[in-house]
Order: structure tokens, then sequence, then C-alpha cells
């Protein structure tokens, strides 16, 4: 199995974040998902399936919230410099990532925009 990146698909937010990520991706390091999809629904384990946040399957364990975020960004070319933030505890990247959950709908609204070639979509 691929490094994934499992997102909530009507989040606008989210979708605008997958774009930018794929655009970025230069070593295909990435496939994408919906938190809602089958894949997601076969593969996350029991506690994560209401998770609504972004969650990364990646060498064989599963990440949430800031800690993905930041493994993500971390697989990028010229963003490797991001693992300074790992000095940061959890707890607090942690909330500052949970602030912008709760509002993202509200701030950037919903709406499924996810625009990846087929291939890098996991069903």
């Amino acid at each position: 199995m691929s490094t994934v990146v499992l997102f909530d698909g009507p989040c606008t937010l989210c979708n605008k974040s997958v774009q930018w990520l794929y655009r970025r991706d230069a070593n295909e390091t990435f496939s994408f998902t919906s938190l809602t999809s089958d894949w997601a629904q076969k593969h996350l384990p029991e506690h994560l399936k209401d998770e609504d946040s972004v969650v990364l399957y990646f060498h064989g364990q599963f990440y949430i919230r800031s800690q993905a975020a930041l493994l993500i960004l971390q697989q990028l070319p010229g963003y490797r410099w991001t693992r300074v933030f790992h000095i940061v505890p959890t707890f607090f990247s942690d909330i500052i990532y949970k602030i912008i959950a709760k509002t993202r709908y509200r701030l950037f609204g919903k709406g499924y925009c996810a625009l990846i070639p087929t291939e890098r979509m996991l069903q």
C-alpha cells in the first residue's frame, strides 16, 4: 500500500489543500481518498472511522491532525525544513489544528472540488 492522504471530501479547504499537495508532489508519493470512500471504510481502524481531520497512512501507520499535516509536508521537495515544527508539542499544534478544523466550513464553505487524476485517487 502506498502513502495515502485521506481528507474530508465536502470541505473546500481540504480539497484546495489536496490540489496544492498534488501539484507539489513531484515524486508522486501520495495517493488520495475521501474519509468516506470505500478504501477508508475498509482500511481505517475503527477508532479513526469518525475522524473528520486529515489522516495520513504512512509506513504502515495512521497519523491524524497536525502530525499528519507535518508528515505530509516533509515528504515534499522543498518542505523538509518543516521538521523543525516537531519541537512543538503535538498537544499544542493539535489545538491550533482543531481551531481551524472547527471553523473550516464557515470560513471556506463546502463543495466537492478535488480535481486529481483518477490514477492517484483511491476508491
